[in-house]
């Protein structure tokens, strides 16, 4: 059974406090949903943690044309948004540590190649199950959180007010409400991931992947294909 860390008593708690509904449609992408299963793959004998990431696209924020588009008469593309960076970081706390700086913290990214507006799509990414055995992890992370970027520009999770925004409330872990906790915790990861770089991948650089049954929802993208470690 899938574990949902889709945030929903957050993001109702979020619409109550503003005083209507929140709305989908600030952000050119966001993500829906975050879940995590335990998975064996590939006749493997440990257990892989599956990581789910649900993305939606609303808009394409570039509709500036180039000399070429110009020239050709090509209209502004505003059904696809192109270049869609996800860059996940997962957060462990092994058993009997309490510095965070000891946690094991593990980062991938994937490009989407492009996505059409008004639709979704699921990324996956996969920690060997020899990994989550040999390093003592839970079949989920303690903390997460997803960061996207649109044509090399990163989508904002958190208001001037240092508030989460209304469309990206699944891409963060529920104690990362706050954007202080959030850049502490990220500041952590950052120092952290080269430890154990390379080691979470994106579904495309995990052979074993096709044999994996993966749960019903949206179908996955198409990539742009970068076979370098993790960042």
């Amino acid at each position: 059974m899938a574990i949902c860390l889709s945030l929903s008593c957050v993001l109702a708690q979020a619409t109550k406090a503003e005083g209507g509904a929140a709305t989908s449609g600030k952000s050119p992408v966001y993500v829906r949903s975050v879940h995590f299963d335990p998975v064996k793959i590939g006749g493997q004998k440990n257990e892989w943690v599956r990581m789910q990431v649900e993305l939606q696209a609303n808009f394409n924020p570039d509709t500036k044309l180039s000399a070429e588009d110009k020239a050709g008469k090509r209209p502004p593309n505003k059904q696809w948004v192109d270049r869609i960076k996800v860059t996940v970081t997962q957060i462990f706390k092994p058993l009997s540590v309490k510095d965070a700086a000891e946690f094991s913290y593990y980062r991938a990214s994937a490009t989407v190649l492009t996505m059409e507006v008004n639709s979704s799509r699921s990324l996956f990414f996969y920690l060997p199950g020899d990994i989550v055995k040999r390093d003592r992890l839970k079949m989920q992370p303690d903390y997460y959180y997803v960061q996207l970027e649109v044509g090399g520009t990163e989508i904002p999770l958190y208001t001037e007010a240092g508030r989460l925004t209304a469309d990206m409330q699944a891409a963060v872990h529920k104690q990362f409400v706050n954007k202080k906790d959030f850049d502490g915790a990220r500041e952590l990861a950052d120092r952290g991931v080269g430890t154990n770089a390379g080691m979470l991948r994106p579904q495309y650089l995990v052979p074993y992947a096709i044999f994996d049954n993966l749960p019903q929802g949206s179908p996955s993208p198409e990539f742009i294909r970068e076979d370098s470690a993790s960042r």
